[in-house]
This record gives structure tokens, C-alpha cells and sequence, in this order.
């Protein structure tokens, strides 16, 4: 793996994480609400304690909320009506800082210059 990231140039890892970026929201949006709703719980508290810790259930809220299911999320985790939009701003941070890497590169790219 690592002769793999080695071997590829700065543009093509921007590539692939802008494609991370935009993929991954895609992919929660097309699961149906409930994906996350069954299964084992993979909470530490839970396993190790048998006890709800605040964080529970705030990947089912939040899977919730991206379907705009706000009843559904306050039930699972209330706390995620602070942590998803935070998120989302952080997401869009990161997504916007590849851009803009990638864009100097590639307008480097056919400027014939390095824009590092």
C-alpha cells in the first residue's frame, strides 16, 4: 500500500480524496435511514460496561438526520443536532482545502510551474 501512495503523484491522492469527499455523503444519502439501526453496538461502554455512554447512538442520529428524520434522531442521540452540522462544516473544510490544493496544482500544471 504504501509503494501505491509512494508512487502516485500529489494530484491523483487530491483525486481520490475529493472523490472520498463527494462519494461518501452520496452513499449515506442512497442507505435508508435505518442502515444503522440493527446490529451489534460497537460502543466500548456498551461492551465493556453494559452502559450507555453520551456518544450512543449518534451515528444512527445522525444517519437519521441526513434523511431529514428529526423525531428519529432526537430519540437516538439528541447531542447530534450539535455534532452533525459541526461535522459538516469541518467536512466541507476538508473537502474545500483538496479543491483548492488541487486546483493551484493542476492551473501549475499548465502554467509549467511547481505550485508547491
Amino acid at each position: 500500500m504504501s509503494f501505491l501512495v509512494h508512487s502516485m503523484n500529489r494530484s491523483n491522492i487530491l483525486i481520490l480524496r475529493l472523490l472520498f469527499w463527494v462519494a461518501v455523503p452520496i452513499v449515506l444519502l442512497l442507505l435508508p435511514k435505518t442502515f444503522f439501526d440493527t446490529g451489534t453496538p460497537l460502543c466500548p461502554s456498551i461492551l465493556l460496561l453494559g452502559e450507555e455512554c453520551p456518544g450512543c447512538g449518534i451515528t444512527r442520529a445522525c444517519m437519521h438526520l441526513i434523511h431529514l428524520g428529526f423525531d428519529e434522531a432526537f430519540d437516538y442521540n439528541a447531542l447530534s443536532f450539535i455534532v452533525f452540522p459541526i461535522f459538516a462544516i469541518f467536512w466541507a473544510k476538508w473537502f474545500w482545502a483538496d479543491w483548492k490544493e488541487w486546483s493551484a496544482l493542476r492551473k501549475a500544471d499548465t502554467n509549467g510551474t511547481s505550485a508547491l
